[in-house]
């Protein structure tokens, strides 16, 4: 928690000089964090989505309870396991990532140069990354969901044979403003536990090389451990 406050808090004391290399770093994070992932974004929406369609539109037809589509499509995809497997991606990929660099460059004694320097570690190695992390989890989200429509869409004309006009109708009578605003919630929260708990494990490294793969199971195994308990939170606040 001292951890994040400190992160946050360094967003205000930002020197103008120390801006451009800040954002420099946040450009190469948003660009390894969500241009890069996009592949397996929309590998894993478009299978998901198209699974879970084409395995319940036949059961729901012959009960005539295809109506229910739109639910399954916002309440289970969008809202829940669209945010949920987003950020387990982003943790597999950018959140490993961040730990072993900034663990490599404590162990190398950067951090203690760049303190040498005058320069606050929260500025160059930390804000950036959480920053990247934040912006690159909602935006996925959003992508993620997306595909997930257009599968699901697929699946339900291939398999059911409804018409894209019925289907889109449907999901859209479903999507309600709260559905919208957990999903960014979700999306904002995944991505500060994505960009602080792997920078913390990597920079808490102190002893040598061997603390590196030690610490970015630990960051790894945290994040996903906090992720999972945000989510379970949130349903409950929810249906609460």
């Amino acid at each position: 928690a001292r951890f994040a406050v400190e992160a946050l808090r360094s967003l205000g004391s930002l020197p103008g000089a120390g801006r451009r290399v800040a954002l420099r770093v946040l450009f190469n994070q948003l660009r390894f964090t969500a241009l890069d992932a996009l592949g397996l974004i929309f590998l894993l929406s478009g299978v998901l989505s198209y699974l879970t369609i084409s395995t319940t539109i036949t059961q729901l037809d012959r009960v005539g309870a295809s109506e229910l589509i739109g639910r399954l499509m916002v309440v289970a995809i969008v809202r829940e396991l669209g945010p949920l497997l987003t950020a387990l991606a982003v943790v597999g990929r950018s959140g490993t990532a961040i730990t072993a660099e900034l663990a490599t460059n404590t162990v190398l004694g950067e951090v203690r140069a760049l303190e040498a320097m005058g320069i606050d570690p929260y500025h160059y190695l930390v804000l950036p990354r959480l920053l990247g992390c934040v912006v690159s989890v909602t935006s996925l989200i959003v992508v993620f969901d997306v595909i997930a429509v257009v599968g699901g869409y697929l699946a339900a004309a291939l398999i059911g044979g409804m018409s894209g006009t019925r289907y889109l109708g449907i999901v859209l009578a479903n999507l309600t403003t709260q559905d919208v605003v957990l999903t960014v919630v979700k999306g904002l929260l995944f991505g500060l536990v994505i960009g602080l708990i792997p920078a913390h494990e990597g920079l808490a490294v102190r002893r040598g090389p061997t603390e590196i793969p030690q610490a970015v199971i630990r960051g790894t195994v945290r994040s996903i451990a906090v992720i999972f308990v945000i989510a379970a939170l949130i349903v409950g606040a929810v249906q609460g």
